[in-house]
């Protein structure tokens, strides 16, 4: 089960699925008809995509996988693929291969074309960039991530799906990326991460990303999600079946679990949404997503699963007043001061006395640690990725090759 969400992404896989027409039987003895691989992707009716497929299917939308590449000979995503690029220890490439599988996995789940019972994905008719951050799909920088996402936004993507996330809770090269994302009318979304832990880190913390968690069958949380105030949305992580390289899969299709697999269903919704309203903005669609979102938990927003399960046939039907910004944006500043309003007077500093000055000193060495944790990305594929604490120091070093860790699948 493909798990990727640290940068990293967020999936763990088990490699046990079969071609089209002769996966498992769906009934007793030995004459049972044999399901396809379409079949068992029971996300797709939990999520009433073939509904939704009944109003569109995202044509005309491009959607941005920066992750470990795509695998372009893949009979799934065929004519699915525009030229992309690579980053990091993948510069020069142009995207379309994938020596890790995960990229490929969250592709077909955005844009799978369902070729001959294959893997159908949520926005079929949606054209797939392909972005690889990473040559084998382990060493991903918050650097080559910002860079891919950067590159993504000025070759007019309207999605950029992040299957990936960090511990850190600052990350200013990816702030930025993302913030140049908004800037361009871009809807940016990435998974809360694998660790069972409540804590959600960058990117999916930035405010005005899409933060998704996972769920199960029944719509549980999927236990394995990070939490926090962040979430902002839910959608399947539990046996999630997809396409896959044939370097990790002999039969090219596996059984996927993470907030990876999650956050690439709630992008191929943006996708959906972006193709039925062309009309509106990154920050309407973000609305429309959460507007119509089927609430979980208690009442309101939660850090298990933010304001609900993703709704493709209400996001794209239901009748949602416009907003005037991202909704998940940080509120405007205060307007200036007019010549009506005199400013207040500022009182003078105070002095600090010994002790203010030692919380003063702590504030400082707290900032630095928080700056040096920004480099730790964590590849989310994996389920369970843990990372040495870093003692703060005075400037941010590189990590070194100790500082990556994590099993394969």
């Amino acid at each position: 089960m493909l798990g990727r969400a640290v940068l990293g992404v967020a999936a763990s896989v088990a490699l046990v699925l079969t071609a089209p027409g002769t996966g498992g039987a769906t009934g007793p003895g030995p004459g049972a008809r044999a399901q396809t691989i379409r079949e068992q992707q029971w996300h797709l009716e939990a999520l009433r995509v073939p509904a939704a497929h009944a109003t569109t299917r995202g044509e005309g939308v491009v959607v941005a996988v920066v992750d470990s590449g795509v695998d372009a000979t893949r009979p799934d995503l065929a004519d699915a693929l525009l030229p992309g690029a690579g980053f990091g220890s993948a510069s020069g490439t142009d995207g379309t291969r994938d020596g890790d599988g995960h990229g490929t996995a969250m592709a077909a789940l955005i844009g799978g074309r369902g070729v001959d019972g294959g893997v159908l994905g949520v926005a079929p008719a949606a054209r797939i960039l392909p972005i690889s951050v990473g040559a084998d799909g382990e060493k991903f920088t918050t650097t080559s991530v910002a860079e891919g996402v950067t590159w993504a936004v000025d070759q007019g993507a309207d999605v950029v799906n992040l299957s990936l996330t960090s511990a850190a809770t600052l990350t200013p090269d990816l702030l930025r990326a993302v913030n140049h994302a908004f800037d361009h009318d871009v809807v940016v979304v990435a998974g809360t991460g694998n660790d069972g832990q409540e804590h959600v880190g960058a990117p999916a913390n930035i405010k005005g990303v899409v933060a998704v968690s996972g769920t199960v069958r029944g719509n549980g949380p999927w236990p394995q999600s990070n939490t926090g105030p962040e979430t902002v949305l839910a959608a399947p992580a539990e046996d999630i079946v997809t396409a896959i390289t044939l370097n990790a899969s002999a039969t090219g299709f596996a059984q996927v679990d993470g907030t990876s697999a999650a956050t690439a269903l709630v992008s191929g919704v943006a996708a959906l949404v972006r193709a039925r309203h062309p009309d509106l903005d990154a920050g309407n669609v973000v609305n429309r997503l959460i507007a119509t979102a089927t609430d979980l938990q208690a009442p309101g927003r939660d850090g298990a699963t933010g304001f609900g399960l993703v709704d493709p046939v209400a996001a794209l039907t239901a009748e949602v007043p416009r907003v005037d910004r991202n909704p998940l944006a940080p509120p405007p500043p205060p307007p200036a001061t007019t010549a009506s309003q005199p400013p207040v007077q500022a009182l003078p500093p105070a002095v600090p006395d010994d002790g203010d000055r030692l919380a003063l000193i702590a504030g400082g060495l707290g900032a630095a640690a928080v700056l040096v944790a920004a480099i730790a990305l964590l590849l989310a594929r994996r389920n369970r990725i843990r990372r040495a604490p870093v003692p703060a120091v005075t400037e941010i070093p590189p990590p070194d090759d100790d500082f990556w860790r994590g099993d394969r699948w």
